[in-house]
């Protein structure tokens, strides 16, 4: 490579970074996403504040292979912005979703053979938990142990946001704003092992949908 390559090299390496500070983290997260040490780590992520005060992330499975990148608003709690893409571990698209102020708009996904499973658009027909939605807080009453040895006992409200799968199952549960951490827990877990949902529907075709949900601790 001659001097010419090299200085055009670097330049397109410099610019590829403007518009970001030089805060850089990486997180070690354990097969349900919470932080953990990196021997027990089944992901890890790479986090890059931007001037602008909002964090450019990378997630990607021990492998090295990408799972997502997106840009933050907020980290801890986690607020996403603008387009996320996800990947299978094989490196085929996933999803692709955009997101509002934390709150997905659209999504579009793909199987593990890269054929299109998806289409854009609002969902038509939301998830329905059985019964209905006080039925579902019934069964987070009544399966919400609350941990011994809390005293005097957190107050305040846990929101966590969790995926209903196209086979109606609950996935990708993350605390997005927390009370205690062995509270946090104990709420993941209720909430993984709710009953499956009745999917979202879109153009005929079951999707993925979002949702947050809070959870007071009184």
């Amino acid at each position: 490579m001659n001097l010419r390559a090299i200085i055009s090299a670097i330049i397109l390496l410099l610019s590829s970074f403007q518009g970001y500070s030089q805060t850089l983290d990486t997180i070690f997260y354990d097969a349900n996403w919470k932080e953990t040490v990196k021997a027990n780590s089944s992901y890890y992520r790479i986090l890059l504040k931007k001037e602008d005060g909002k964090f450019f992330v990378t997630d990607y499975y021990n492998t090295g292979q990408v799972q997502m990148t997106g840009t933050l608003t907020t980290h801890d709690p986690d607020v996403k912005d603008g387009d996320f893409v996800y990947y299978y571990e094989n490196g085929v698209t996933k999803t692709k979703s955009t997101f509002v102020n934390g709150q997905e708009t659209s999504t579009k996904s793909w199987d593990q053979n890269g054929k299109d499973v998806v289409l854009d658009g609002k969902v038509e027909v939301q998830p329905e938990y059985p019964g209905g939605m006080q039925n579902l807080y019934q069964y987070i009453g009544s399966h919400f142990v609350y941990p011994k040895g809390l005293n005097p006992r957190p107050k305040g409200t846990i929101i966590l946001s969790f995926v209903i799968e196209r086979d109606g199952r609950s996935d990708d549960v993350r605390v997005v704003s927390s009370v205690n951490k062995i509270l946090d827990a104990e709420a993941v877990r209720v909430i993984k092992s709710m009953p499956k949902w009745k999917p979202g529907i879109q153009k005929g075709q079951p999707v993925r949908v979002m949702y947050n949900i809070p959870l007071t601790m009184k």
